[in-house]
């Protein structure tokens, strides 16, 4: 019996063809609830928009971005490096600057910066996402490829479509970051299919959670700014007894309530009915539907999607210390992962500004509080220093001191 024929790998050229459309939203209009002009055609100015119609998008997004920043100190080999750092550090506010590199990658899933300044004053400018676009080599400014963009970033544009206006930086000029870059084929400002150069922003799933509840604060604030309590049921109980009594036509109650009708259908806030024979009835402004809990589970989405809880956003309502402790565990381990990301980007930073002074790279870091990290009280740490099992430095961090520790001169 012959061999069976060895299976021959498939040559490509190294391109992929231009994705499916996959799902799409079928509402992409402009006005949500209170508010006109949402940009739903380009997707980073969406989530600017997003984020600022809606306190629990946007508190959300910062007190994630505050966690996975909070406690940032400078370390290295040598003190004397770690000491010039942290000078600098204080000098250009390097705490902000981190900070505001974890909230781009939350709202954007992407942080591109341009590098500033020189060795003293060394910092970053956040380039405005919704004109910048990200291209790799061999793809030119404003071409539009039939194939998927991806590969290594090699330039980074604003207003790439505007030859007057437009403004290029080669990869070394600028930080670049992402997180969950191969999530899915991503459109950039120019509409163009990329895969791998941007990354997956938090905000994408909740596009829908955060329209319905900007429609429903707006429609139930409208509801009750009208009737208060409810819609009213209104009995015109004088003209029955009118009609049955022969004093007026049945045919006339019609038109009655019609001119009534007229004159209260633009009754405002607080504005009484004011009748003689009428009995007036409020419905429940619920109906079928409690328009508040619909309006809490949305919130709560919103703020789940953006690592946060409703006992972290300060809801403690229903809920026991035992549950809550366990719930924030889990958070912070998921946190800590994004952190880590966050830290990279960071770190890049730093090491642009260690090429400046001709120092190693990572010889001088950054370092996060552990979110994850057990919470101990203050006997239980002295035990385990009684102990042998941490030192003093570790006590000292615990305690919120600055460590005694630290490496040669």
């Amino acid at each position: 019996m012959p061999a069976k024929a060895a299976v021959k790998p498939v040559l490509s050229s190294g391109k992929l063809a231009v994705a499916s459309t996959g799902i799409s939203r079928v509402d992409t209009s402009s006005t949500i609830g209170g508010y006109s002009n949402f940009d739903t055609s380009n997707r980073f100015q969406y989530y600017d928009d997003l984020c600022d119609a809606n306190v629990h998008v946007s508190t959300s997004i910062w007190k994630t971005g505050m966690s996975l920043t909070k406690g940032m100190t400078i370390n290295g080999d040598k003190k004397r490096d770690v000491k010039e750092f942290e000078q600098w550090s204080e000098r250009v506010n390097l705490v902000e600057q981190a900070q505001t590199v974890a909230f781009r990658l939350i709202k954007y899933g992407t942080e591109v910066s341009r590098y500033v300044g020189n060795v003293d004053n060394f910092s970053i400018e956040p380039l405005l996402m919704a004109q910048t676009s990200l291209l790799p080599e061999g793809i030119a400014p404003k071409s539009k490829p039939k194939t998927i963009i991806r590969g290594q970033i090699k330039t980074a544009y604003l207003n790439e479509n505007d030859a007057s206006n437009r403004i290029s930086y080669d990869i070394d000029e600028i930080l670049y970051g992402a997180w969950n870059r191969y999530h899915k084929v991503q459109q950039d400002v120019l509409k163009r299919d990329t895969y791998g150069l941007y990354g997956a922003s938090l905000l994408e799933p909740l596009i829908s959670p955060i329209r319905n509840l900007l429609a429903v604060t707006h429609g139930y604030i409208q509801f009750v700014e009208k009737y208060g309590n409810g819609r009213y049921v209104i009995n015109f109980e004088i003209l029955n007894e009118l009609a049955k009594a022969g004093i007026i036509s049945p045919d006339a109650i019609g038109p009655a309530i019609a001119e009534f009708s007229e004159k209260h259908k633009y009754l405002k806030a607080n504005e009484d009915i004011i009748g003689a024979g009428i009995e007036v009835t409020p419905i429940d402004a619920n109906g079928t539907l409690d328009v508040l809990a619909f309006k809490k589970s949305l919130e709560a989405d919103i703020q789940i999607g953006l690592f946060q809880t409703p006992l972290s956003m300060g809801d403690t309502k229903g809920s026991t210390y035992a549950a809550g402790y366990v719930s924030e565990e889990d958070r912070m381990t998921v946190l800590e992962g994004l952190q880590y990301v966050n830290r990279n980007i960071v770190q890049k930073i730093i090491n642009k500004r260690l090429s400046m002074l001709n120092k190693s790279p990572d010889t001088v870091w950054i370092e996060f509080d552990e979110l994850s990290k057990a919470k101990l009280e203050s006997g239980d740490i002295t035990e385990l220093y009684s102990l042998g099992i941490i030192d003093e430095d570790e006590v000292r961090t615990r305690a919120g001191f600055p460590v005694k520790g630290g490496g040669a001169e």
